[in-house]
């Protein structure tokens, strides 16, 4: 069973590595990256971020959920554009349902949800009849940028 609320924002490492900074995530297996600056290592995070999500999306893999921060991490969120899809992947992964279900709770092909949870097509009121269809509702909220937080 999932929590009531899901957020894809990740605890990121990011440490002193020679003449630069690398990043590592402790809940994303082999998502690493670096950068010659802490801010170009932070932006480089979410994109390493991302990319491990869409890939698992891709492969219809499960992903794993943010742990809590230890004292020695940052918090990377995953773009919206790349959140909205995984999310709805994990709500529906952890009810146990399967793409084909969903669409038919949504009255659409399967093929439309399998491009919803790809992250083609995907728009906010498609969303909000997805979650709805998954047992969900959609917030959106906007949060200060923090030096350390993207």
């Amino acid at each position: 069973m999932m929590s009531d609320v899901i957020d894809l924002t990740y605890g990121a490492k990011i440490e002193v590595d020679g003449d630069g900074f690398l990043v590592t995530f402790r809940d994303i297996e082999n998502a690493f990256t670096e950068g010659a600056t802490y801010e170009e290592a932070v932006f480089n995070a979410q994109e390493v971020l991302d990319l491990m999500l869409l890939d698992r999306l891709e492969k219809d893999e499960e992903i794993p959920l943010p742990s809590s921060f230890k004292k020695n991490e940052v918090g990377i969120s995953a773009s919206p554009e790349v959140a909205a899809p995984a999310l709805l992947h994990i709500a529906r992964t952890t009810s146990h349902r399967t793409m084909a279900d969903v669409a038919r709770t949504m009255g659409v092909s399967y093929q439309s949800y399998q491009r919803m949870e790809s992250g083609k097509n995907l728009t906010m009121k498609s969303l909000k009849k997805a979650a709805s269809a998954l047992g969900s509702i959609v917030e959106i909220r906007l949060r200060k940028a923090d030096s350390q937080e993207i």
